[in-house]
């Protein structure tokens, strides 16, 4: 899980997101009840909202196991700290309480952590901004993170003498590159969409792609070995999935929203006076309506000529 981290007041960052496939959390509201003498239920007044609490499950499985002692010593040493949290910003928080379970036989060796965390003053409020760079950054680092995991992996089971299954982990490894790398270049097309304020069809259906190469993957995976040896390279690529979806919709949430408009002059009219029948009372400038030109053309490949579009045309444009 991206974004999401402790760091201690007197330590270093601690990556918590290696170990945690979610989260739970929630503000509970705080009530004056005022019995009143005679009469049914209570009269309630409204103190405000409580504190936001958080609960972690921390995962250390396989390769993490030996994670387990350096995260724990650090997460009680100083129970302190900051708390980045990935829906609302950084919080000044402590840890309330830390507990822990072993599994033996379920996922082999396998220690889980529940900690809870709670907001540890007042008056702090939530920044719930992530913006397209910061989502694009976390695409990219989810998917390296799969890599790395993936080339773990294929080192684990090249030291076993198993032919056929080292053909498998190489097949699987193959799967893992092409999502990985097609998450990235899905991740730069959406960057760069942002940035030249361009609705492309083409950048979601790299996205809609993503899904089919993360469950091949999966698949491949699963002939490797038990689920002990392949959940990390599993969990990794789940997150750069939702990391990639998380990062459509803070593109769709900051770019302008497209329309349909049709060209209704007969016999037609040129792009510039296109934009001007529509924009012209908006107040741009001249070189803002010349971006918008060029917005228009690259969101309408159709149009072949910019000096006479014919009646009837479908145009995509910006609504403002």
């Amino acid at each position: 899980m991206p974004g999401f981290a402790f760091t201690p007041i007197d330590g270093t960052e601690i990556d918590l997101g290696k170990y945690a496939p979610g989260l739970k959390f929630d503000i509970t509201g705080r009530w004056g009840r005022h019995p009143i003498p005679g009469q049914k239920g209570d009269l309630k007044e409204d103190l405000g909202d409580g504190s936001l609490k958080t609960r972690v499950r921390l995962q250390f499985v396989g390769k993490t196991q030996n994670d387990y002692y350096t995260v724990l010593s650090a997460l009680s040493k100083s129970r302190r700290g900051t708390l980045l949290h990935p829906r609302r910003g950084g919080r000044s928080t402590v840890i309330t309480n830390i507990s822990e379970e072993v599994l033996y036989t379920e996922r082999g060796d396998t220690t889980l952590v529940d900690v809870d965390f709670e907001d540890a003053i007042i008056g702090q409020a939530s920044d719930f901004r992530a913006g397209p760079s910061a989502r694009a950054q976390q695409v990219v680092a989810q998917s390296q993170l799969a890599d790395q995991a993936m080339t773990t992996l294929q080192s684990t089971v090249f030291l076993r003498p198993i032919l056929l299954t080292r053909q498998l982990v190489l097949v699987a490894s193959a799967q893992v590159s092409a999502a990985t790398a097609a998450a990235r270049v899905y991740a730069s097309a959406a960057q760069d969409a942002f940035s030249l304020g361009l609705y492309d069809p083409s950048v979601q259906a790299q996205l809609l792609a993503l899904p089919p190469l993360v469950q091949v993957a999966n698949i491949a995976l699963r002939g490797v070995g038990p689920a002990a040896d392949i959940q990390e390279t599993v969990l990794a690529l789940e997150v750069m999935l939702f990391a990639a979806t998380q990062l459509d919709a803070a593109v769709r949430a900051e770019q302008l929203i497209p329309i349909n408009t049709t060209v209704s002059r007969s016999p037609g009219q040129s792009i510039y006076a296109f934009v001007q029948q529509h924009y012209g009372r908006s107040g741009k400038t001249p070189p803002e309506m010349r971006d918008l030109v060029g917005l228009i053309l690259r969101l309408n490949r159709q149009i072949r000529r910019t000096a006479l579009i014919p009646q009837g045309t479908v145009i995509v444009r910006p609504v403002a």
